[in-house]
């Protein structure tokens, strides 16, 4: 997936203010949109299935009304020609206790994949979203850590590994907390592996795409060898998701090898052949 296959939207939260006067609120929605110059195209609507925060803020919140605005709000945006109109509706709802946010841009291939992380991102609850992620990342990260480690461990060459490379050392950046799971010296070259959970974490991916080239720079400016780097990702991904496919894309664009970890026996039987001629 290229730029030219992002659309442009917006979207903005419906936040749900019981105290004008005091300013608190608690998103309890998210709209979805693409602005045309002549109307708009998709538009679309979630409301948060969890009403726990907004009823520690309000205890007598009329839960069944929000629900019935859902329903009225989905209604609406069906209608093309509406969707202006309701925009601008509910952006002259200051004084209510239903507000929109400003509106924000954002760049997506498939809006309604869009719409479910966004909100993921502000109407789950924050600290139970970001533990399910850390624990889903921490889980995928082990087990291809684990193939790798088995794949280097059969091949006999799991000894002759260096591990926990830091980027810091050779970018001189002390803020670079980029580190290489696994590493081999292969004659003037230095063989870089990575975990790459892309089910979980697809930022993280594109950022080590994007930034291996300057870093084996760094690397070649100190000692002159040459860093290779392998993303070793999940066997079983889903290469059809635009997410994915878009890391995916980034690690080719930026000549980073990319592996499953089903291919690790035979990268690892090839190493071993390198590491011998290398006399290692």
């Amino acid at each position: 997936m290229t730029m030219a296959d992002l659309k442009q939207f917006e979207f903005c939260l419906l936040r749900y203010v019981p105290n004008v006067v005091r300013g608190e609120f608690v998103n309890i929605g998210l709209l979805l949109f693409e602005p045309h110059p002549d109307g708009f195209g998709f538009a679309d609507l979630r409301m948060t299935s969890d009403w726990r925060r907004a009823t520690c803020l309000d205890r007598q919140i009329d839960i069944e009304i929000l629900q019935a605005l859902e329903a009225d709000l989905r209604t609406r945006l069906k209608r093309p020609e509406d969707v202006g109109s309701l925009l601008h509706q509910l952006e002259d709802s200051f004084a209510n206790s239903i507000q929109i946010s400003p509106r924000q841009p954002c760049l997506a291939a498939e809006p309604t994949q869009e719409l479910e992380t966004l909100c993921s991102l502000y109407l789950d609850d924050p600290q139970l979203e970001l533990r399910r992620a850390a624990a889903r990342s921490k889980s995928e990260h082990a087990m291809i850590r684990a193939g790798i480690e088995d794949a280097f461990t059969r091949a006999g060459i799991w000894g002759l590994r260096i591990e926990g490379t830091r980027a810091g050392q050779y970018t001189k950046k002390k803020g670079d907390t980029l580190v290489f799971d696994f590493g081999y010296v292969v004659g003037n070259q230095v063989r870089f592996f990575q975990a790459v959970p892309l089910k979980t974490n697809t930022n993280q991916a594109i950022i080590l795409a994007h930034r291996f080239p300057k870093v084996a720079d760094c690397i070649h400016a100190e000692n002159r060898t040459r860093a290779r780097l392998t993303a070793v990702v999940a066997d079983d991904l889903d290469r059809t998701n635009p997410e994915i496919e878009f890391a995916l894309d980034a690690f080719t664009d930026n000549n980073v090898h990319v592996a499953t970890v089903a291919d690790m026996p035979s990268i690892a039987d090839t190493l071993r052949q390198d590491l011998n001629a290398a006399g290692r």
